[in-house]
């Protein structure tokens, strides 16, 4: 039986439960224009889940860290939401051992069929429209995903409700500012950001949405709040460098169709992110973490 009233563990039936206005199989930009409230990645376009496994490996060492200095131990009862291809839902599972549970959500769970473990369970859930189990948790952790709500002091909210008496929120969100900032040139792929980071936010997407975690934490009066931000160096042509390429490959029919950037623009972006003598810093991925009162 699935924790949450009307949900599945159908990857099909995620696939329509995507934000008004994507349908099913559609690739971004076919068809319609980006709407406010369109989450901006299509979940079944053909490479998003390699878009999300190369977004896992420039994030998770982080994250990794500091759950490790939360302390996640054996037992805890763990939410995960928007977990991806399930990167750190394993690192969880293993964490809070068969005494424990890992409640893994997303809009698209078939990506998740590979975690076999008894004490995982993937839900079909989403977080703007539908509650998770009030004081179920340990732990509530979500990545990338707070900053694409509309409502997001609503869907911070919700997971705190969540939390069990003392349980910890732990929201990772960025600040896209440095993003591309590069030796290279103050102008590298400063035209391609604007375009694409244009087209996002559009769709509900907030730049700076780490900053609006730790906003949204304090007003609704949590305790032992911290926040800090990190970001890494990319190389071109690496696997990190990947994921930005994969980033611009999603948006680039809305691009077009929109006559935001051409491909002429769009081919010579990507061959920039591939070459290896090209480096820059990517986003701030600012980690809030509190705790509920008792």
């Amino acid at each position: 039986m699935s924790i949450v009233e009307n949900a599945t563990r159908s990857g099909s039936a995620a696939r329509e439960d995507r934000p008004a206005g994507a349908r099913p199989g559609e690739h971004p930009g076919e068809g319609a224009g980006t709407r406010p409230g369109e989450y901006v990645f299509d979940q079944a376009w053909d490479r998003e889940s390699e878009r999300l496994r190369t977004n896992e490996a420039i994030w998770d060492p982080g994250t990794v860290e500091r759950l490790e200095r939360i302390g996640v131990a054996e037992g805890w009862s763990v939410l995960e939401v928007g977990a991806g291809t399930g990167s750190i839902t394993g690192w969880l599972s293993e964490r809070v051992g068969p005494r424990g549970r890992v409640v893994a959500v997303d809009l698209e769970t078939s990506r998740l069929d590979w975690l076999r473990a008894p004490n995982v369970e993937a839900v079909t859930l989403d977080i703007r429209h539908q509650d998770p189990p009030r004081e179920a948790f340990d732990l509530v952790h979500a990545r990338m995903v707070v900053q694409h709500l509309q409502d997001r002091p609503g869907a911070v909210a919700r997971l705190v409700r969540a939390l069990k008496p003392g349980g910890v929120l732990f929201l990772e969100d960025t600040d896209s500012l440095p993003l591309f900032r590069s030796a290279t040139g103050e102008d590298f792929l400063a035209d391609v950001k604007a375009a694409g980071y244009g087209l996002m936010r559009r769709a509900g997407h907030e730049p700076r949405g780490g900053h609006f975690d730790l906003a949204a934490v304090l007003d609704l009066g949590l305790e032992e709040v911290s926040a800090e931000g990190r970001a890494v160096m990319v190389r071109g042509g690496s696997h990190q460098a990947r994921h930005y390429m994969l980033w611009l490959e999603s948006l680039r029919s809305r691009l077009l169709a929109q006559g935001l950037l051409d491909e002429e623009r769009i081919e010579a972006a990507l061959r920039e992110m591939a070459d290896p003598a090209n480096r820059w810093l990517s986003q701030v991925l600012i980690s809030t973490i509190a705790r509920k009162p008792r």
